[in-house]
């Protein structure tokens, strides 16, 4: 437990609210990667690094090398003489990550369905069946959190450092494609495919494991809106009236 001393410590009250110090970059990181993955900050959003710095509480410095982080990770566009953003990817740019997902988990459960423990794929079960009762309680954004838990501790169980730290990208940079492009009154992906997936991986199906990887992927790809968005015509224009001509 942490004490009230170390709470204390650590942050300071100010009429504009709560303001932490003693941040490192890594825990401002952490933050501001949690916010943009979890649509708190969305796709496109300025990241004025004072703005940032006296939120944190931290110098420019600190901001710019995570910034910068987040930029390697693809979660920030960072323009010369124009500062940084959110990113915003395009709908080509949107089917590329999906289809990268999908080659790489395909390859990811497999191997973790043949070389994991059994005491890891019990716990992938184990952590699929929480992200059920989250559903059940109404919990959103706990289960929104354990969803991506899922896949990422998937990947972990595959034995590829290489692979899994590249899924990690493609996990975050999907979550902000989510932002973008998601259809009104899209259905959210069925919570029962994790514990599917899982399942069929406690059984060492590595190629059942896979095509319900593959269509459990495809679900949440299906309800994402990638077409072109049409300009609102111009009504003053579409439906002016010819000179000399009187409407009757």
């Amino acid at each position: 437990m942490i004490s009230k001393n170390k709470v204390s410590s650590g942050v300071r009250t100010a009429r504009s609210g709560v303001v932490r110090s003693g941040l490192t970059d890594q825990s401002v990181h952490r933050e501001l990667y949690t916010a943009i993955i979890d649509h708190k900050v969305p796709p496109g959003t300025a990241l004025l690094e004072d703005s940032l710095a006296k939120a944190f509480n931290v110098s420019r410095t600190v901001i710019r090398k995570v910034l910068q982080q987040l930029s390697h990770e693809k979660l920030v566009d960072l323009v010369p003489n124009k500062g940084a953003s959110v990113a915003k990817p395009n709908a080509e740019e949107a089917r590329q990550v999906f289809e990268a997902r999908r080659e790489v988990e395909r390859v990811l459960v497999a191997r973790a369905a043949s070389s994991a423990s059994d005491s890891d794929l019990k716990s992938l079960v184990k952590l699929a069946k929480s992200e059920q009762q989250a559903h059940a309680h109404g919990q959103k954004a706990e289960r929104l959190k354990l969803s991506g838990d899922f896949h990422r501790q998937l990947a972990s169980f595959a034995g590829n450092t290489v692979l899994e730290n590249f899924l990690e990208e493609l996990v975050s940079r999907t979550s902000l494609i989510i932002a973008l492009y998601e259809s009104p009154g899209a259905v959210p992906c069925s919570h029962t495919e994790h514990l599917e997936i899982a399942n069929a991986m406690s059984s060492r199906d590595a190629s059942k494991a896979a095509q319900y990887m593959e269509h459990h992927l495809r679900h949440i790809e299906a309800q994402i809106d990638l077409t072109p968005k049409v300009d609102a015509p111009n009504f003053e224009n579409l439906f002016a009236r010819r000179k000399g001509k009187r409407q009757r």
